[in-house]
């Protein structure tokens, strides 16, 4: 025991002991504050050679990058300060850093699923699957992106839900907002209706809604009705697509289908509803003999 402590502490011993430590702390707290910018600088000027990012996109995944880096680099800064700490103490360094690789070793083995999180996650941010500020849907689940990390991934879903998902977990990750998102619903039209006059009016109420200033800048282009999708049980449905930026698409698409709901009506067009016809047979006969 007397290699690892020394316990003849002296005033003075405690007081240098305690400035020395205090100054450790400090120059840790300083080198995480550089190293965090250093990594947000490093990963920005990296990022600012890829062509096609728009600057959003540029930002979000800077920001997830640079973000998960900083919180490793800042640990093995803290681990490191804290082994100089215990060393100021009277603690022999060697056995420690021994027994952290054996307990490093041993929670190899105990915490598998907890390792293969962390590996998939580095693979996760190096292969830029989403970014925080994105919609994506990952292991079955669909939200925004609101934090994510080498261990999990938050989503907040349109319920205000927010799910932490292991990275270990997500085999498939859908990212519904990379670069832009599209408008891809039907119309539902009557059979009697004329189909050529159908698409010429909804085609000619996508160009207004383009030209319409308050969505002019979200849609990347006219939608527009491409093609009949489906003969339907009751009534033939059109397909509408079209694209916008990113995150605008669900505010984009429904305010589309209500000026098509307004313009159809206004038209004359039948929007058909399902129903029910029932055919009833001849009367049977009446019986005399019965009377």
């Amino acid at each position: 025991m007397d290699d690892v402590f020394d316990l003849n502490f002296e005033l003075s011993r405690v007081i240098t002991s305690g400035a020395t430590i205090l100054v450790i702390a400090i120059v840790a707290w300083l080198l995480s504050r550089f190293a965090t910018r250093t990594v947000h600088s490093a990963v920005s000027r990296r990022m600012d050679r890829i062509d096609g990012l728009s600057e959003d996109e540029r930002e979000k995944r800077v920001d997830t990058v640079a973000g998960t880096l900083s919180k490793v680099v800042r640990l093995a800064i803290w681990i490191i300060a804290g082994i100089t700490a215990m060393a100021e103490f009277g603690v022999s360094v060697a056995p420690v850093i021994a027994g952290l690789g054996i307990g490093g070793l041993a929670l190899a083995f105990a915490a598998q699923n907890i390792i293969r999180d962390y590996l998939h996650g580095f693979l996760i941010v190096t292969e830029d699957w989403y970014r925080v500020g994105e919609v994506a849907r990952v292991a079955g689940t669909a939200g925004l992106v609101t934090e994510m990390n080498l261990r999990t991934t938050v989503l907040r879903d349109g319920d205000g839900t927010v799910h932490q998902i292991p990275n270990g977990q997500i085999a498939i990750a859908s990212n519904m907002t990379r670069e832009f998102a599209r408008i891809n619903f039907n119309v539902e039209v009557g059979y009697s209706e004329d189909l050529d006059r159908v698409m010429d009016v909804i085609n000619d109420e996508c160009e207004r809604f383009k030209a319409d200033p308050e969505w002019t800048e979200e849609l990347l282009n006219t939608p527009k009705a491409v093609r009949v999708d489906n003969l339907g049980s009751s009534g033939i449905e059109i397909k509408v697509m079209g694209d916008t930026k990113p995150m605008s698409r669900v505010g984009a698409m429904g305010e589309l289908r209500k000026r098509l709901k307004k313009r159809l009506d206004a038209e004359g067009i039948e929007i058909p509803f399902p129903q029910t016809v029932v055919h009833f047979g001849n009367a049977m006969p009446k019986d005399d003999s019965a009377a």
